[in-house]
């Protein structure tokens, strides 16, 4: 019943974009945010960004 943000690492391979896209479509109120270049810790491999968009959603909630 929450929002519900995805971020996701288009490299991921512990968890491939495919899950995410299945997710997203599954969870209602759901949004996806893809890195490229980034594996399954997207929020360590760009950081600045995965900030960005963390504090793009929440001041939207």
């Amino acid at each position: 019943k929450a929002p519900t943000l995805l971020i996701w690492g288009e490299n991921d391979s512990a968890t491939p974009l495919y899950d995410a896209k299945k997710m997203e479509r599954l969870i209602p109120d759901a949004g996806l945010v893809s890195f490229p270049g980034c594996g399954h810790y997207s929020f360590l491999d760009n950081p600045m960004q995965f900030a960005a968009v963390l504090r793009s959603f929440l001041g939207n909630i």
